[in-house]
């Protein structure tokens, strides 16, 4: 029995060449060899279709991500935003260019770009894009310039937050955390020295601890240290050191003022020549020269 091969092939193997295809990389026709032999490697081919790029459209995808490295992408969008105005995309692609950039990623902007976002909000009338964009450049920014920081307080009264105008020329004027904390330390230190010094002048002029005030099964010279520091004398301490002398000082306290401490700031008042009232729970105390206007009754 005869059998044909074109009838005992494959209809899946049966393949009829077409005379042309487009190719459509070149914008013309590949030859029917070379169309065959395509056919039967379509994955492949399509694989090279996509890992080879012209050099041209290369170049210019490199451009434009070292443009995008260098922020210029981002700061010609946030120009064209601030010039339609919309302040919320403004405020929000600076949010963006935070998070990318780190802390400092805003202190490229250029004081006019700053300016172009505060001014978009205040032309859209925005207030909350205005808060937003001032707490993010003031995150970022070492610190805000005084021109910027003018125009911010300025929209600030025209939109009718004083208290955030107010709020933001405070925080220009406050020295930084690190110094202010240091600030602190140093004069909680000098106030501790001041009560030893001022611990020191009272006993030169008669001034003797009584030790039944302290309740701490303790020797007599920590009941003495223990004394010397009570929340009073403490505080009048830090007022002497904070305040020009001649300065009334004036102290309230929850708690009643022991007996100890009543002598004591009777003598402080002397040797300072400070008037010093002290206001507890029970009753107003006058100290000068001295004596107490409670007559020791306390």
């Amino acid at each position: 029995m005869l059998i044909s091969p074109r009838v005992a092939a494959p209809p899946a193997c049966h393949i009829s060449p077409p005379a042309a295809v487009a190719s459509p990389s070149r914008g013309g026709f590949l030859p029917p060899a070379a169309a065959a032999v395509g056919s039967r490697r379509p994955r492949g081919g399509c694989r090279l279709l996509l890992h080879s790029a012209p050099p041209r459209t290369a170049a210019v995808t490199s451009n434009v991500r070292k443009r995008q490295a260098e922020g210029c992408v981002d700061r010609d969008e946030l120009r064209r935003l601030c010039q339609e105005p919309n302040p919320e995309a403004a405020v929000y692609l600076l949010d963006e260019m935070l998070k990318r950039g780190g802390a400092g990623a805003l202190a490229e902007l250029a004081p006019e770009e700053q300016a172009a976002v505060i001014q978009a909000c205040g032309e859209a009338r925005s207030l909350a894009s205005l808060r937003r964009a001032h707490s993010l450049l003031s995150r970022s920014l070492p610190g805000i310039t005084t021109p910027i920081l003018h125009i911010i307080v300025t929209l600030y009264c025209k939109l009718g937050a004083r208290g955030d105008a107010r709020r933001a020329l405070e925080g220009a004027s406050r020295p930084p955390q690190k110094e202010q904390e240091d600030g602190d330390e140093a004069k909680r230190r000098e106030a501790y020295d001041k009560v030893r010094e001022l611990h020191e002048e009272i006993r030169a002029v008669g001034y003797v601890p009584d030790t039944r005030y302290v309740l701490h099964d303790i020797d007599e010279d920590a009941k003495g240290r223990a004394l010397m520091y009570h929340s009073e004398r403490l505080a009048i301490a830090f007022g002497l050191v904070s305040t020009p002398p001649g300065t009334p000082l004036r102290v309230i306290k929850n708690l009643r003022i022991c007996g100890d401490c009543h002598n004591a700031v009777k003598l402080i008042a002397k040797v300072t020549g400070r008037e010093i009232v002290v206001r507890d729970n029970k009753r107003f105390h006058h100290f000068k020269d001295g004596a107490c206007s409670c007559g020791d009754y306390w």
